[in-house]
């Protein structure tokens, strides 16, 4: 027969499995029922660092902030790789799109301010439709990147890199590159000044993938 005090250990160890499992279930209620980034960050879920930010739940689960369009910005869509964006309206967009017969190897585009051969703010996005990437080549990427400008980045939910490429030359610029869908999207700024990195953020923030 069981002694007493083994029948109040079993009791106990039953009562603490039947807690554990009551805790659970309400955890793991409380994380279904998160539907967005400012209910996962009230929960005290990491924040990423990201253009916008995002929380990841521990089901993994990731929400995006949203990020309205700013007054005096204009919309534009670049509907080749579904992509929707904002920008300052004292900004000019254009559009360059390379193809093999019909078939789309890249999609480039310009948003941009005064000459565009020397300009005094541009944002160049190059995406390559026709060639799989791969983590290595974000590595690839780093070259000729001053190393202390090299960070972890990502733009709409696409995890990459960034920092300050060709940094020994004349014609150095940031860089942002990621992996989108098994493919490589960049976006550089030109020239590299702080304020420039600044705008370009804000716009990336505005980056909608479809």
């Amino acid at each position: 027969m069981m002694s007493r005090n083994t029948k109040l250990i079993a009791v106990f160890v039953a009562l603490l499995i039947v807690g554990v499992a009551i805790w659970q279930l309400k955890s793991k209620e409380k994380i279904q029922n998160i539907t967005s980034f400012e209910e996962c960050a009230a929960a005290g879920y990491p924040v990423m660092e990201s253009y916008p930010e995002q929380c990841r739940t521990p089901d993994g689960r990731t929400f995006t902030r949203s990020v309205a369009m700013q007054e005096g910005w204009q919309q534009q869509a670049v509907d080749e790789i579904g992509l929707t964006l904002s920008y300052p309206n004292d900004l000019t967009f254009r559009k360059e799109i390379g193809d093999n017969d019909g078939n789309i190897r890249t999609v480039a585009f310009y948003i941009e301010k005064g000459d565009q051969n020397n300009p005094e703010y541009q944002l160049y996005a190059l995406y390559l439709a026709d060639k799989e990437g791969s983590a290595q080549d974000l590595e690839k990427a780093k070259t000729g990147m001053d190393t202390a400008s090299i960070k972890e980045a990502s733009i709409d939910g696409y995890s990459g890199t960034e920092g300050i490429a060709n940094a020994n030359d004349p014609k150095k610029h940031y860089l942002t590159v990621v992996l989108k869908d098994g493919r490589l999207f960049s976006v550089s700024t030109y020239p590299p000044q702080p304020e420039n990195k600044e705008l370009t953020d804000k716009i990336i923030e505005t980056f909608n993938f479809q």
